[in-house]
C-alpha cells in the first residue's frame, strides 16, 4: 500500500471555520473561502492514497464525493494528529494554505527516504504538514498548539531526542482578513470566492 496522507480539517459549516476571517467578510463568505481551501488541498494530494480527517461528523453528502472519510480523536490537535499517525498515516496537511501542490508533497515523501521527520512550517510559526515513518510521540506532547511557537518548539523537541528533521519551504495559511486579501490578490479568477464588500 502506498504511504497515506490525512488532511486535517474543521467540519465545513457557518459559523465554524475561519471565525477570525468571518468578522470581517462574513461566516458564510468565510465558509466558501474555507471549502475552496479544502479542496485545494484535496486537489493536491489526489494523486495519493488520501484521507480527509474531519473533528466532527461531516454527514453522508462528503461520502458522495467518493472521499476517503475519517475522523479525527483526542482532545487536542497533538493527539488528534498522533492518532492519525498511531493508525499509519504518513503525512498529515493542513487545510488551509492556498501554495499547498502535489509537488510539495512530492517533496515531502522524497526527504522522507532519508530523514526521519519532515516539517512544512507557515509564516505565523505553526506548521502545515508534518511527516514521518512511524510515530514520534514525543512530537505531540507539551507543545503550545495555535500559537506562534508550535514550529520551533517541534524541532526543538526533534532535537533533544536525537532524531533528525528536515524542513521544507515555508508557506502561508489563511487566517485573516490580510491573509484573505494576499490570496484574493494572487489568484484574482478564484470563483467561490466571495470578495468583502465592506
Amino acid at each position: 500500500m502506498s504511504p497515506r496522507i490525512a488532511v486535517f480539517a474543521r467540519v465545513p459549516s457557518v459559523g465554524r471555520v475561519k471565525t477570525r476571517l468571518a468578522s470581517a467578510i462574513g461566516p458564510e463568505a468565510a465558509l466558501a473561502c474555507y471549502l475552496r481551501l479544502l479542496d485545494l488541498a484535496i486537489e493536491a494530494t489526489a494523486d495519493f492514497d488520501t484521507e480527509v480527517w474531519f473533528d466532527g461528523d461531516v454527514g453522508a453528502d462528503w461520502n458522495e464525493r467518493g472521499l476517503a472519510i475519517r475522523q479525527q480523536s483526542g482532545e487536542d490537535l497533538g493527539e488528534r494528529m498522533h492518532g492519525a499517525f498511531v493508525d499509519g498515516v504518513t503525512l498529515v496537511i493542513g487545510s488551509d494554505i492556498p501554495l499547498i501542490s502535489k509537488r510539495y508533497i512530492v517533496q515531502a515523501f522524497e526527504l522522507l527516504r532519508t530523514t526521519d521527520v519532515v516539517l512544512g512550517p507557515t509564516e505565523d510559526g505553526g506548521y502545515c504538514l508534518i511527516g514521518m515513518g512511524h510515530p514520534h510521540d514525543e512530537l505531540f506532547h507539551g507543545i503550545s498548539w495555535s500559537t506562534s511557537h508550535v514550529f520551533d518548539e517541534t524541532v526543538q523537541v526533534c532535537r533533544r531526542i536525537g532524531i533528525k528533521c528536515e524542513v521544507l519551504p515555508l508557506l502561508w495559511d489563511v487566517d485573516d482578513y490580510c491573509d484573505y486579501q494576499r490570496w484574493l490578490e494572487m489568484r484574482p479568477d478564484e470563483p467561490t470566492i466571495v470578495p468583502c464588500t465592506s
